[in-house]
């Protein structure tokens, strides 16, 4: 009986570890999350938290998939997972925050063959959304 304790004991102290384990790094990638959202909002001047509103308000969702926005599931334009990695934007201008910015307001002026329309967004929700994309990692 008393190895049976024991065993029990082990196990208890096992899943206890692995739960505060678990924990630990739920904290740690928490804190890498703001991290990164007030870096990328230094750099774009822009807010991550509101792009999500503004990228389904003005139709991003129809033609990219984009993760952590609902329903954005399209098919048209490039997946978006990851977009902070990339090099280029759209293959045509370096992937910088001001670059990113002024993609995202009038495509069309950096590249006029791009299919990706002007949707009318503004300059400052753009800021939003481009500090969004580069939370992407």
């Amino acid at each position: 009986m008393r190895s049976r304790a024991r065993t029990v004991a082990a196990i208890a102290f096992g899943v206890t570890a692995l739960l505060g384990a678990g924990a630990g790094y739920a904290a740690y990638e928490y804190n890498r999350q703001q991290d990164i959202k007030e870096e990328v909002g230094a750099l774009t001047g822009g807010d991550p938290d509101q792009a999500p509103a503004l990228m389904a308000r003005y139709g991003c969702s129809g033609c990219h998939t984009i993760p952590g926005v609902r329903g954005a599931r399209g098919r048209v334009g490039p997946q978006l997972q990851q977009f902070a990695s990339r090099v280029y934007i759209g293959g045509v201008v370096t992937n910088r925050p001001d670059h990113l910015v002024r993609w995202i307001v009038n495509p069309r002026a950096l590249s006029q063959k791009t299919a990706m329309p002007v949707t009318g967004i503004s300059e400052a929700e753009a800021r939003h959304v481009a500090a969004y994309l580069l939370t992407l990692r």
